[in-house]
């Protein structure tokens, strides 16, 4: 494509001395405009970015007066994301102008204020009127074909805007506004987060991104979060339209419509190959930064070997486990107190019976169930209880210490399956009921009353 040149000749015949001198007056002129546009309802924020433009519109035109043959290649790209930037995000190109004739109008000022010090001659005066008159035309060129380009719907046009859409709905508007180039160029009027903030952004930024995304907004989505196995290839996951995706970023992310829809599971596994997937809980469009979150800390725990990354990690799946890994050093200290029972034990006694009260506890101590789990016989399982129950006393009786246990074992056996120490572990064979030989040490001859657990009466079955 052929872009608008400028002629640099009125740039060429500026001494550069002069432009040396003025340099160091370009902000004390932006706050000297400023301070005279005070009055305009001009908010602290807007102010700022107004100065931020006017000190870089007269750099810019310092820059050209210093290396005209060199200079205006790199600014005048400058101008031509600035232009589509204004596009993706929806705001009128005649900002531009406005924020260019502020540096003009610096310029000026700074002259006038200062001709006599700065010894610019009236012949010196109207090369530089040339030169700005010039730049102004150009720079405008520039923006105007940065603007029509992304308003032309190119596939390149569109991807960016279906990312910005998605940085909005995951990141919020002041972090949206972050993924484009900055342009120094804000007035008052064009409405913005504040800087460095973060937070949702509104209903209509997000339908007006949308529109300009041609994304349909859906009633349901869910985040998606991927890492890219050890030793895969991590390609492109080929994507329906609607799905939105960034996987340009350290940390790839999608965003999937409708998500417990008819063919849905079916098209996160087909990324299982290549990526280790987890999904987030299913949420409204304007609560995904939610759902991001979770799909994060699952994946965080599925990279570690804590929740398996063979299949779709599905938050709604492993909620225990996410709420338990949320306080994982409160829970790794509570351990040394709660577990304290076992640490007479050999390791393999010890891992055996928190083996059994795990599933106990899950189980609300039907020893039937919990020796299908352990694949172990009801009656071992009922020979390990009555030793739990001499190490542990009163804390199986009380609802709140079982919880506490419970979280505290989960999270142990998850730790265990990541480590391999399941596979060191002695083999259990079960008990033969037709024997008087028990598959565990004797129970104590006075064994504790029957456990209650949470919801009721424990069950030996």
């Amino acid at each position: 494509m052929t872009h608008a040149e400028l002629d640099v000749r009125p740039f060429e015949a500026i001494p550069r001395e002069l432009v040396r001198r003025m340099r160091p007056l370009a902000g004390p002129a932006a706050d000297q405009l400023l301070a005279d546009l005070a009055g305009r309802g001009t908010d602290e924020r807007a102010a700022a970015e107004m100065r931020a433009g006017i000190v870089e519109g007269l750099e810019h035109f310092y820059d050209l007066v210093e290396n005209p043959g060199t200079a205006w290649e790199r600014i005048a790209a400058a101008h031509r994301e600035l232009g589509r930037a204004m596009a993706v995000k929806g705001r009128d190109p005649e900002e531009t102008h406005r924020a260019l004739h502020r540096s003009a109008r610096a310029t000026w000022r700074t002259l006038t204020a200062l001709a006599e010090s700065l010894e610019v001659d009236r012949r010196t005066l109207g090369r530089i009127a040339e030169a700005q008159f010039g730049y102004l035309d150009a720079v405008a060129a520039q923006v105007a074909e940065g603007y029509e380009t992304e308003a032309a719907g190119s596939e390149e046009a569109l991807g960016r805007r279906r990312r910005r859409l998605l940085n909005l709905l995951f990141d919020g508007g002041a972090a949206a506004e972050r993924t484009v180039p900055g342009d120094g160029f804000s007035d008052a009027s064009s409405p913005s987060s504040p800087s460095g903030a973060s937070g949702a952004a509104d209903a209509d930024e997000i339908a007006d991104a949308a529109a300009s995304a041609r994304w349909r907004i859906p009633r349901t989505v869910a985040a998606v979060a991927l890492h890219p196995r050890e030793g895969a290839a991590a390609r492109p996951p080929a994507l329906p339209p609607d799905v939105l995706a960034d996987l340009g970023r350290s940390e790839p992310r999608l965003l999937l419509p409708d998500p417990d829809g008819p063919g849905r599971a079916r098209l996160l596994d087909a990324l299982l190959r290549d990526w280790i997937v987890a999904a987030g809980p299913t949420v409204a469009p304007a609560e995904a930064a939610d759902s991001l979150r979770w799909a994060r800390r699952a994946l965080a725990l599925a990279r570690r070997g804590r929740l398996p990354a063979g299949s779709v990690v599905r938050c709604m799946d492993h909620v225990p486990t996410l709420v338990i890994f949320m306080a994982e050093d409160l829970i790794a200290h509570a351990a040394d107190s709660r577990l304290a029972p076992l640490r007479g034990l050999s390791p393999v006694q010890a891992e055996r019976l928190s083996e059994t009260l795990l599933s106990l506890l899950e189980n609300n101590f039907n020893a039937t169930e919990a020796g299908n789990r352990l694949h172990v016989h009801p009656q071992t399982v009922r020979y390990r209880l009555r030793h739990l129950e001499e190490l542990f006393g009163s804390d199986l009786q009380d609802p709140r210490r079982c919880l506490e246990l419970e979280m505290i074992l989960h999270a142990r056996s998850r730790s265990d399956r990541r480590t391999g120490a399941a596979a060191a572990r002695s083999p259990v064979r079960p008990a033969d009921p037709s024997s008087d030989r028990p598959a565990e040490p004797a129970p104590p001859a006075h064994p504790r009353p029957r456990a209650r657990h949470l919801t009721g009466t424990a069950r030996r079955q």
